[in-house]
């Protein structure tokens, strides 16, 4: 049963290793935007696209729909089927798709990062101190009123960067000290990834697969940001 397993697993290596290229009619006069960042809508019909200060929604056919300014200082976003989360500095705001503000979040001490929704009602955020690379620490928030549930990671990271959900555990780029931590929804540690890419800066989990993204040479990274 092993060897037959086995060979038939080599034998689709090849499909399974390589990504493919699909048509993807994005509108031209986004082509080319600087701090051009996208998300996708859970059901996969809308996405989300945010050019400089101008979120738009694009339908499955590209055509568009709403659109609305955010302040310019928004970075980090996600989206769920009924708001959009947006951080900037040390401030996470909550939008409907109409860009409505409904609620919002602010550290004093940290600044907020790369937002992912979890479940269970659960949205994670880094909060990252830019002059200290250890008190980095990943917060859990109520993903309706951006209340605190917990924080965790504090003296595990080192310069926190990418984060995502796979089922229920939260994996995070530990980027300062080369590896892929790996958390409960509840904060606790689980294992370390040492024997992934070195330097990972993002992740991206699709389709039963973690995708990793890493940054060629030494330098130092703050925050989710190259």
């Amino acid at each position: 049963m092993c060897s037959q397993w086995a060979n038939g697993w080599k034998a689709t290596s090849e499909g399974r290793r390589r990504l493919t290229r699909v048509a993807f009619d994005f509108p031209q006069d986004l082509l080319g935007k600087s701090s051009l960042s996208m998300a996708v809508i859970p059901g996969g019909d809308e996405l989300i696209v945010k050019a400089g200060s101008r979120v738009r929604i694009l339908a499955r056919d590209m055509s568009s729909g709403t659109s609305f300014e955010v302040p310019s200082g928004y970075g980090d976003f996600a989206a769920s089927e009924q708001f959009l989360y947006m951080a900037t500095g040390d401030r996470l705001c909550c939008l409907t798709h109409a860009g409505a503000e409904v609620a919002s979040y602010e550290d004093q001490e940290k600044r907020i990062f790369g937002p992912v929704l979890g479940p269970d009602g659960l949205l994670f955020c880094v909060l990252s101190d830019e002059f200290d690379y250890e008190s980095d620490e990943i917060i859990a928030l109520d993903a309706q009123t951006l209340q605190p549930r917990h924080r965790f990671g504090l003296s595990l990271l080192e310069c926190a960067c990418g984060v995502t959900v796979v089922g229920d555990e939260v994996f995070v780029c530990d980027y300062g000290n080369d590896r892929i931590q790996v958390f409960s929804l509840a904060g606790e540690h689980r294992r370390s990834m040492t024997s992934s890419p070195r330097r990972p800066i993002e992740l991206c989990f699709v389709d039963d697969r973690l995708y990793v993204l890493r940054r060629r040479g030494s330098g130092r990274r703050r925050g989710g940001r190259i």
